[in-house]
């Protein structure tokens, strides 16, 4: 899946990094190496687009590349992960709600696609939908956070996103005793801080600051 470090960087903006563009991702290889070279070349396309996001019409070409891709292959993740950058741009969450989806139906036990799902239902206001993806996020995250040790590299952003789960369905007091654990447990100031800026925040605070984010490449 996504390169962890990306993650521990900047666990706030996890609902940003599907913005940035998966080519780049080295943690998607597994996918990449598996695309059609016709997908590959469409997916190609899409590089000199990612500069210019706030340009409607780059976006809508970047898009059109992109459902090509997906109609040769249907299983290309990358190609579904790419346009959820594009259609946020254009703030047509239901396609990227298709796209996460897409990505979902690829690879299942994608927790961190789950909790960005939930966080774009939430956003239509589909609370039914957004409230199932965070329980499933969530069940992900606890299944994993069994098998690894507080030293895991991966430790720090399934703790995180535990804790937004459980501020998403309404369990802010639990999500702010895991995240004042995890700050103590912390070194560095930044991560400190990010971690600090978890703490306290109603689900629609944490929805506006993740969706309302600036690009991060």
């Amino acid at each position: 899946m996504q390169n962890v470090s990306g993650y521990i960087m900047t666990p706030l903006k996890f609902i940003i990094l599907f913005f940035s563009i998966a080519l780049y991702s080295c943690g998607q290889n597994e996918y990449y190496s598996k695309v059609d070279v016709k997908v590959a070349r469409l997916s190609n396309k899409i590089i000199p687009l990612v500069n210019f996001l706030d340009n409607p019409d780059s976006c809508k070409q970047a898009l059109l590349f992109l459902d090509s891709a997906t109609t040769i292959d249907s299983g290309c993740f990358l190609c579904y992960y790419n346009k959820l950058m594009f259609s946020y741009s254009l703030k047509k969450y239901d396609k990227a709600i298709e796209a996460i989806n897409g990505c979902i139906r690829i690879n299942p036990l994608g927790h961190d696609l789950y909790l960005t799902g939930g966080v774009l239902y939430e956003k239509i206001g589909d609370t039914i939908h957004s409230n199932s993806y965070f329980k499933k996020s969530l069940e992900i995250c606890n299944s994993v956070l069994d098998t690894i040790k507080i030293n895991d590299i991966n430790y720090d952003m399934l703790v995180s996103n535990k804790a937004i789960n459980l501020i998403m369905i309404g369990k802010k007091k639990d999500a702010n005793e895991i995240l004042q654990k995890l700050h103590d447990k912390q070194t560095d100031s930044d991560l400190q801080k990010i971690t600090l800026s978890m703490m306290n925040k109603s689900k629609k605070e944490l929805v506006d600051s993740m969706t309302n984010s600036q690009y991060s490449r």
